[in-house]
């Protein structure tokens, strides 16, 4: 009778723990993760520090990464895949050991990247925008970024949408900040 008790009652926290997500670190290759992660970083000639600032770390936070001193999948971690061209699976892949595949980049996009490193520097806003939009656009760190398309019989529109938050703002309270983020567009005619 006691065994059966402690069976159930060991059962009992096992399901509890994983559906917590408590049991992740136990059985996942941290180190893994973080030496492909690393290694994509270096084929993509990225330095650690430009991919920090870009995501909006310190680089102490990627050296944890690439080092497997982390238990749990982390906005960070998705940003730094996503920084080295991974697929949003790429990270359970590698941690289930297997290997991370490249995200597929659309024309659009690999038709603007060329355009943009074509004319202006990287870091470079363009320069029909106010100075208050080229200022907001280098200031803290990238939360997202998106471009919406509508079609009209006029033609087609494109509003391309940069949301940065506040330099040394956790990235998990910043990204929840934006998913209750709505944005309602007014035009002066």
């Amino acid at each position: 009778m006691c065994n059966e008790y402690a069976h159930v009652r060991w059962a009992t926290t096992l399901a509890v723990a994983c559906a917590y997500g408590m049991m992740e670190g136990m059985t996942r290759d941290w180190a893994r993760l973080g030496q492909k992660l690393k290694a994509a970083r270096a084929a993509r000639e990225i330095p650690q520090q430009d991919l920090a600032e870009a995501i909006g770390v310190k680089r102490g936070a990627l050296h944890n990464i690439e080092k497997g001193d982390i238990r749990k999948v982390t906005p960070t971690v998705l940003a730094y895949a996503r920084e080295v061209g991974w697929a949003e699976d790429s990270i359970d892949r590698v941690l289930g050991g297997g290997e991370p595949v490249e995200r597929e980049t659309s024309s659009t996009e690999k038709a603007l990247t060329e355009r943009v490193s074509d004319s202006v520097g990287e870091h470079e806003a363009p320069s029909d925008l106010s100075l208050l939009v080229q200022q907001s656009l280098k200031e803290g760190p990238l939360v997202d970024a998106r471009v919406a398309e509508v079609t009209t019989s006029a033609g087609r529109l494109k509003a391309t949408i940069v949301v940065r938050g506040e330099e040394g703002a956790p990235m998990d309270e910043l990204l929840a900040a934006l998913r209750k983020l709505k944005i309602d567009v007014e035009f002066d005619e």
